[in-house]
């Protein structure tokens, strides 16, 4: 769909330990400068009058629990998955734990001077388009994590980007999810669709443009268009050379009236916060200019879904 303006989305993946506790072969992470990235982050944020959607594990909001541990949530039966989902949860409290507790994450979240949207990333990140995610498994997930949010959620980022059972989204009352941007120039010849390509990393071109769309079930698919990750990806680039592709994709977003989605989770910040922030600070500038300029509107997924919903 075509939009009145363009619209910048920006939606932060917070995960703490959850995110890592299920990935085979990997070693658990070192979460303790999340809690400082999220505060750098917001502060950005609200220096440029800037809400975004935060797609929050659901354990994260609680401060402690207790074994055994969450009966009410179906657990996934995936092929590879060795005992129970939940036997990387400490059952503690946040003190004693605070990778796998986050109450105190979503009180600074809920009290920024900019409103900025809490959002839903699974309960205990499940991925709900693997095999072994039941509809059943994934709708106790999302009953627990509005529980233990207690309050309503409407925007739902799926762990890893696993998307599936988007109607058990729309049965649980969300109205928005972060979907995978399509393929630009699917429908040209191989060797055409090559050049295209190119020429779309110097200055984005229109037929590149994202916009979102709605499932069949009525949930607004949002896509994201740009992972936030300058200390791994090209991390020898200056932040001002570093920062032109998704500036030149902002811009594309207010010429075209279409949608920037930025995306990334606090480790992406902790890898390295002075050029992580810097990063986001000009892209936030930049969207807020052309904002004040009438060309630009900067939303969360919740309110793009509603004014969308009020068109359709």
């Amino acid at each position: 769909m075509t939009l009145d303006r363009g619209a910048c989305i920006i939606s932060v993946d917070t995960e703490m330990a959850w995110g890592a506790a299920h990935r085979r072969g990997e070693p658990p992470g070192d979460y303790g400068g999340e809690r400082d990235a999220i505060l750098g982050v917001l502060s950005t944020l609200e220096r440029h009058g800037i809400g975004a959607t935060w797609a929050i594990v659901g354990h994260l909001f609680l401060d402690r629990c207790d074994r055994p541990p969450h009966p009410e949530v179906v657990r996934p039966a995936f092929a590879w998955l060795e005992g129970d989902w939940f036997d990387v949860d400490p059952c503690t409290t946040l003190a004693e734990a605070p990778d796998w507790y986050g109450r105190d994450m979503v009180e600074a979240v809920r009290a920024s001077a900019v409103p900025q949207e809490i959002g839903c990333h699974s309960f205990a990140h499940v991925t709900a388009g693997e095999p072994g995610c039941s509809r059943e498994a994934f709708a106790s997930d999302l009953a627990a994590c509005r529980a233990a949010a207690a309050e309503p959620l409407r925007s739902f980022v799926y762990p890893r980007n696993s998307v599936g059972h988007v109607d058990v989204l729309a049965e649980a009352g969300f109205t928005a999810f972060r979907g995978r941007p399509p393929a630009p120039f699917a429908d040209r010849a191989a060797p055409v669709r090559a050049a295209l390509r190119v020429a779309d990393r110097v200055r984005p071109l229109a037929g590149s443009a994202v916009r979102p769309a709605r499932h069949p079930s009525g949930v607004w698919d949002v896509p994201q268009t740009f992972l936030l990750a300058p200390a791994s990806r090209r991390e020898w680039l200056p932040v001002g050379l570093w920062s032109r592709r998704p500036i030149a994709r902002l811009r594309q977003a207010a010429r075209e009236r279409s949608l920037f989605h930025l995306w990334f989770h606090p480790y992406n910040v902790t890898a390295d916060p002075r050029r992580a922030l810097a990063t986001l600070d000009r892209i936030c500038a930049e969207a807020a200019g052309l904002r004040d300029a009438g060309r630009l509107d900067t939303l969360t997924m919740g309110e793009l879904a509603a004014g969308l919903r009020g068109r359709s």
